[in-house]
């Protein structure tokens, strides 16, 4: 047997890696980072795979969970099962090493916690065996209990609906998450536990994940703390729409475009309280819209990407211009586009920022890089400024992510006349 603490990212790293034929895990809670590297890793190994998890509209309002990571692991062929009032987080690795203990299978972008789990290793101590076969038959009980818990294509159809339907229109008539609270779940109850709880105490336990730093997001990711790669320009990520005026989902994006001076050029605009002043020749620009993700998220998904000139005391609007745009008279400050490319396709299927956050976490932005800020507070930065500068880490992300887009989709091309 084996305490492990802080020796958690190295040993279950191994153990991850050294499977040869299955692997069973029971979390409540799954990020779609760490479901890619599952699926790539069953994929890879052929290995045969079954997950135990939970599907409360809550968990994934508050990103404790993901219906996409869900989604793309019942599609690469692992089991996956929905089960009510989940607690438990235990790993079993063939039929020789089990780990159980306090670690989710999320993701969060930062060094982990206290963790506190044990390690039985049957390919080294003997009598190890006997814990793990006792392990096994749990997690095989559980799986013969588990009646119309099995998650098919169409429970996630089911799920992403209510998510749309129910969610969505609760939160938008709520000025906080205390307000509406949903407790609305999906799978099986085992019959031996109890059928409900209160409403607080599922809301104690969800908000209670989005402060959790777990070991296990380490799992495929480096021991080191991330090192910050450094640009020579500034890197910006500019917001189109509000959060009350978001831009449809299921529509293409078009960047603006205005004569000026007899010239055709394109604009990125700003309100009146954030003149992009510190704009210059060669900075990057991501285009990102406030609108709805293919979860049915209300998150920024970037949709394109170029450069600027350099900002001047005369960019603000013309009144020629209100006439094509009259919206353009509350974002009076513009930057030249100097070029740029925009994928080819609605606005649902680009770069869902919830991505970049689950992977890189607070390492997103450049002015909160290595400060292990929690998801919640790092999703909520955009709240704050229109246009917010991106690490070099983030570019790099995020243009690998373009980089396949755009092969899937296309591109269109937009350049300003000089």
């Amino acid at each position: 047997m084996e305490i492990l603490t802080t020796n958690h990212y190295d040993r279950i790293k191994e153990l991850f890696k050294d499977s040869k034929c299955k692997i069973r895990i029971m979390s409540p809670y799954l990020s779609k980072s760490l479901a890619e590297n599952l699926c790539e890793l069953v994929k890879e190994k052929r290995i045969e795979c079954q997950f135990i998890t939970r599907i409360y509209l809550e968990d994934l309002y508050v990103k404790a969970n993901n219906i996409d990571a869900i989604e793309l692991m019942v599609k690469s062929g692992i089991q996956v099962y929905a089960l009510k009032f989940l607690h438990t987080k235990l790993y079993i690795f063939d039929d020789d090493r089990a780990v159980v203990g306090s670690a989710n299978f999320t993701a969060s972008g930062f060094k982990s916690n206290i963790e506190l789990s044990l390690l039985a290793d049957g390919k080294t101590e003997e009598q190890s065996l006997e814990l793990i076969s006792e392990l096994k038959q749990y997690f095989d009980d559980t799986i013969s209990k588990i009646q119309d818990g099995l998650v098919t294509d169409e429970m996630i159809s089911k799920v992403r609906t209510d998510y749309k339907d129910i969610i969505i229109p609760q939160k938008k008539a709520s000025q906080s998450t205390d307000f509406n609270y949903n407790t609305k779940m999906y799978g099986s109850v085992i019959e031996n536990k109890k059928k409900t709880e209160t409403e607080e105490e599922i809301k104690k336990e969800v908000l209670s994940a989005t402060k959790e730093k777990d070991i296990i997001n380490e799992i495929f990711s480096s021991n080191e703390p991330r090192k910050q790669i450094i640009y020579d320009h500034v890197i910006w990520m500019k917001q189109m729409g509000r959060g009350n005026d978001r831009i449809d989902e299921n529509t293409p994006f078009y960047p603006t475009k205005v004569i000026l001076n007899g010239k055709e050029v394109y604009i990125s605009t700003y309100s009146e309280s954030w003149r992009p002043s510190a704009v210059n020749d060669g900075d990057e620009i991501y285009l990102a819209a406030l609108s709805q993700n293919n979860g049915g998220q209300n998150v920024p998904i970037i949709i394109g990407r170029g450069y600027l000139r350099k900002f001047s005391e005369q960019n603000r609007y013309k009144e020629e211009w209100l006439s094509e745009h009259p919206w353009i008279e509350k974002y009076p400050w513009y930057c030249i586009i100097e070029k740029c490319e925009i994928l080819k396709t609605m606005v649902k299927n680009g770069i869902s920022m919830d991505i970049v956050w689950d992977n890189l976490g607070s390492d997103t932005y450049e002015a909160s890089f290595g400060k292990c800020e929690t998801i919640d507070k790092v999703s909520k930065k955009h709240y704050q400024k229109a246009h917010i500068k991106l690490s070099g880490n983030a570019k790099e992300f995020i243009d690998e992510q373009f980089n396949r887009l755009s092969e899937q989709y296309g591109v269109d091309y937009y350049f300003s006349e000089k």
